[in-house]
C-alpha cells in the first residue's frame, strides 16, 4: 500500500502487516513504525522459510522411503527364479529381502519420529487458516480484498494437501509389498522358506505410518476430513454472524 497520511493528523507512517493495539505501542511514530514493520518482515520471511524447509525435509525423506521400496519389490519379484546381478542362492537373496525391508521400515520410523511436530504444527496451522480464510472470503466478496484471501486460502490447501499426499504415498507403497510379496511364486520356494513371506506380509500390513504428532494419520482420507470440518466450521461461524 505504501505510506498513508491521516487527514486529521499530520501523520505519514507505512501501514504494519500485522496490527498491533496503541494500547502496546502507537506504531504511527517514528521509529516505533520502522522497528515493527522490520520485524514484522523479518519474522515472515523465518517462518515461511522454516514451513518451505518442513515441507521440503518431509517430501525428500519420504521420496526416499518410496524409492527404496520400489527397488525392493523388484527384489522380491526375482526373488523365486533370481537374476543375473542378484545372489545365485534363494536363502542369500531371502536374507537380502527381509534385511532390506526392516532397514526401510526402520527408515519410516525414524522420518516418523522426527517429523510428527512439525507435521503437526503445519497441519493444525493450515486447518485454522482455511478455516478464518473461507469465512474472510465470504465477508470480503464485494470487497477488495477478496482474491487475496482465495489465493492465500488456495495456499494453504495446497500444503496440507502435500504433506497428506506424500503420507498417502509411503502407505500405499508399503502396501503394495505385502501384494507383491503374495503375487510371487511362493508356492516353488523350496522347503518351509515360503513362510517368511507371509511375515514380510504381515509386517507391510501393519507397518509404521507418517502422522501428525501421533494424533492425525498423514492421507488423502485425513484430507478430506479436515476439508470437511472446515466447511463445517465456515458454516458456523456465519449462522452466528448473519
Amino acid at each position: 500500500m505504501g505510506k498513508i497520511t491521516e487527514r486529521n493528523s499530520n501523520l505519514t507512517y507505512q501501514p504494519l502487516v500485522y496490527p498491533v493495539a496503541r494500547m502496546i505501542a502507537d506504531t504511527r511514530h517514528s521509529p516505533i513504525n520502522e522497528i515493527f514493520f522490520w520485524t514484522q518482515f523479518a519474522s515472515g520471511i523465518i517462518s515461511q522459510t522454516v514451513a518451505t524447509a518442513a515441507c521440503s525435509l518431509t517430501a525428500v525423506l519420504a521420496v526416499h522411503a518410496y524409492g527404496r521400496l520400489k527397488v525392493l519389490m523388484q527384489w522380491i519379484v526375482h526373488l523365486v527364479d533370481g537374476r543375473e546381478d542378484f545372489s545365485n542362492n534363494v536363502d542369500e537373496r531371502l536374507a537380502i529381502i527381509m534385511q532390506e525391508h526392516v532397514r526401510i521400515l526402520y527408515f519410516i520410523k525414524l522420518t516418523e519420529k522426527v517429523l510428527h511436530q512439525v507435521s503437526l504444527v503445519e497441519v493444525l496451522g493450515c486447518t485454522f487458516n482455511i478455516c478464518f480464510l473461507g469465512y474472510y472470503t465470504i465477508m470480503e466478496w464485494k470487497g477488495g480484498f477478496a482474491i487475496t484471501y482465495i489465493i492465500l486460502l488456495m495456499n494453504f490447501v495446497f500444503n496440507l494437501f502435500v504433506f497428506c499426499y506424500i503420507g498417502e504415498l509411503v502407505a500405499e507403497q508399503c502396501k503394495r509389498v505385502s501384494e507383491t510379496s503374495y503375487m510371487i511364486d511362493w508356492h516353488r520356494l523350496p522347503g518351509r522358506k515360503a513362510l517368511a513371506i507371509v511375515l514380510m506380509i504381515a509386517m507391510s500390513n501393519s507397518s509404521i505410518k507418517l502422522t501428525a504428532g501421533h494424533i492425525i494419520e498423514l492421507s488423502m482420507s485425513s484430507f478430506a476430513d479436515v476439508m470437511k470440518t472446515s466447511v463445517a466450521y465456515l458454516n458456523m461461524l456465519r449462522t452466528l454472524t448473519t
